[in-house]
């Protein structure tokens, strides 16, 4: 299973061959054979057309409504350029952050970014860290039962202007062998867990190694109710395994809440691209994030 659900996020580029397929029952007179050369192009473009069910377009939102911008930065774990990488994500002006494979303090990355962010959790490498303009309510770690720390998930509250919004901050496992597709769905069983009790604004955000073409991260967004927030159904990608060959992996994912844009920028010294979204909230809103910014 690990070894379908983790070719399913190239799937785009595995059946580009079949493409060489597709005028070919225009010139085969038996119907029977014509049928059974097409059926393989068919299946393989209609499942490319999955993400129509799992994503959140982005949408006009009324004048004056304030947004709530945030960011998820897979850093790379032996990233020298972190200073520059730090310039890139303070460009974006975000309210949160996630960061994933960080191995350091945000003071000891830039002192910029610890006072910008004052408010903090961390899994225990630290690998994955949640950072906020805001106060993270009830901020906790959500363990796996696997001995890697630093898979826990991270959840927090932040109240802006009396509007309580759940954080969930993920770096998901990819699924390369038997062992890691084990922890991989520990990890979703523990996101299931968690977004079932929230009836409220959520947003749960960072590396999930998977693309909407992944059996087991659909079964997740299908289950939950979540969805990917992005501003096209062809969406950017956010990392590229081979040269051009790219896939969105980094997402935030939303529910009850209204997208507005998303942008995908460039982190110096990772393999990886930042993808910033903002989100809409509710009326009233607006001075308590120009405050907080």
């Amino acid at each position: 299973m690990w070894a379908i659900d983790g070719l399913a996020n190239f799937l785009p580029y595995v059946g580009l061959p079949l493409l060489a397929l597709a005028p070919a029952p225009f010139f085969i007179r038996r119907r029977a054979i014509a049928i059974m050369v097409a059926a393989p192009f068919a299946l393989w473009l209609a499942l490319l057309l999955t993400p129509l069910f799992f994503v959140t377009l982005t949408e006009p939102t009324a004048t004056g409504t304030p947004h709530l911008r945030v960011v998820t930065a897979n850093v790379l774990m032996s990233n020298d350029q972190l200073p520059a990488l730090a310039r890139d994500v303070l460009a974006q002006n975000p309210d949160v952050i996630v960061f994933e494979e960080l191995r350091h303090e945000l003071s000891d990355v830039a002192p910029e970014l610890a006072e910008a962010y004052p408010y903090r959790i961390s899994t225990e490498l630290p690998w994955v860290t949640l950072a906020s303009r805001f106060p993270l309510e009830g901020a906790r770690l959500l363990p796996i039962s696997a001995d890697d720390r630093g898979r826990d998930l991270l959840a927090a509250d932040i109240v802006v202007a009396g509007q309580r919004l759940t954080l969930v901050a993920v770096h998901f496992m990819p699924p390369l062998d038997g062992e890691a597709f084990a922890i991989n769905r520990q990890q979703r069983e523990v996101l299931e867990r968690t977004v079932s009790k929230i009836d409220g604004p959520l947003l749960v955000l960072g590396d999930f190694n998977a693309t909407s073409l992944s059996p087991t991260f659909a079964r997740l967004l299908l289950g939950t109710g979540l969805r990917i927030a992005s501003a096209s159904r062809l969406m950017t990608p956010t990392y590229f395994a081979y040269g051009r060959l790219g896939v969105r992996i980094d997402h935030v994912l939303v529910r009850n809440v209204d997208v507005v844009r998303d942008d995908v920028f460039t982190l110096t010294g990772s393999d990886h691209r930042g993808l910033s979204v903002e989100v809409g909230l509710g009326p009233g809103t607006g001075s308590a994030l120009a405050a907080a910014r």
